[in-house]
């Protein structure tokens, strides 16, 4: 039996006790506008502190406001109605939780794994595997640490025996990190305004005051900005996208780096993938911020050569293509096409 008390309530807003905890109180919003602990202050802070550090802050003084306070952090931001600082405020909250999660005693960690990723993590008690702490899955391993940069994450590299990955207590938390981030997402995406909210005054200076804070998208002014023909393989991801056909990975990576490049920004492209077809929007907002670098590590992703789109067989090559080696050459190719074509007239 694990024991979780109200501290463990305040540092994973996601766990079922936490819910329930706070229904038994049966607050509304104006109970805590009104608490005497401040508590909008408290969710501002948390915001615009998240701005500031890229994660939320971790030092818990007062329980019952630190479990209340994230909420109406969640109404504030939704309320921006900004999406980039929406990101970012789920991007800080998730490097929270993974902070807490660090330092988090072992019998807690099974727990949280399961409620996130549905998964029950074996704990090992073998002292001659001391090393490793945890075995999982191995098709619950897989399709995560695909995301995940390093060596150390290929499985020939993993001790693996009758279908369980064997993993330490920091890779199963690095496992969590980006389910963590999704799971805010979502929980920003279920959540409603309630239409008097912003009618109270409190909480619309609240709310200029984190538009007053909140990042800027940052901008990047090496952007081709293309106005011809895409390239056969993106045109072919687009078109297969479009139609809600399964698009190998590969292809909405080239697309994704491709249409960045061009001068798309990150809800131009999500916009492209159809919610009504089953698209995830949460997921889809991840995984595009995560390839233009503004996730993770920062690292943003270059296009891939033709040499890997062929490799990956996700390669629709044409005549116009003629012989460029890089997707980001075919615009100065028909560009080049079209000016001899003029000029012969």
């Amino acid at each position: 039996m694990v024991d979780i008390g109200k501290e463990d309530y305040a540092k994973y807003p996601f766990l079922p006790e936490t819910g329930a905890f706070v229904k038994t109180l049966n607050f509304t919003i104006t109970d805590l506008l009104n608490s005497d602990y401040n508590i909008l202050e408290n969710a501002k802070n948390r915001i615009i502190h998240g701005f500031k550090h890229g994660i939320s802050p971790t030092s818990i003084s007062n329980v019952e406001v630190e479990i209340f306070s994230f909420p109406l952090a969640l109404l504030l931001i939704k309320s921006t109605n900004n999406s980039y600082a929406i990101s970012k405020f789920a991007l800080a909250e998730s490097k929270r939780i993974e902070n807490f999660l660090l330092n988090e005693r072992q019998s807690v960690i099974p727990k949280l794994f399961e409620i996130i990723l549905k998964i029950q993590p074996i704990e090992i008690n073998d002292d001659s595997i001391d090393k490793w702490a945890y075995k999982i899955p191995l098709n619950s391993y897989l399709p995560r640490s695909l995301h995940l940069r390093g060596v150390n994450w290929r499985l020939v590299n993993r001790l693996v025996d009758q279908g369980f990955v064997y993993v330490k207590h920091k890779e199963l938390v690095e496992l969590l990190r980006s389910e963590i981030y999704e799971m805010i997402i979502s929980k920003l995406d279920e959540t409603k305004i309630p239409p008097s909210l912003l009618e109270n005054k409190s909480i619309s200076k609240t709310i200029k005051e984190i538009q007053n804070s909140m990042p800027r998208p940052p901008l990047n002014r090496s952007n081709i900005v293309f106005t011809g023909e895409y390239p056969p393989c993106v045109s072919k991801a687009i078109e297969m996208i479009k139609n809600g056909d399964q698009v190998k990975h590969y292809g909405k990576f080239l697309m994704t780096t491709f249409l960045l490049r061009a001068g798309k920004n990150v809800d131009d492209i999500i916009k492209m993938y159809p919610t009504s077809l089953g698209f995830s929007q949460s997921i889809t907002r991840y995984q595009v911020e995560h390839i233009a670098g503004l996730k993770g590590g920062g690292t943003k992703y270059s296009v891939p050569s033709c040499k890997t789109m062929k490799t990956n067989d996700f390669c629709f090559k044409t005549e116009a293509c003629g012989s460029i080696i890089n997707p980001l050459q075919f615009r100065n190719k028909t560009n080049m096409v079209k000016k001899n074509a003029r000029q012969k007239h």
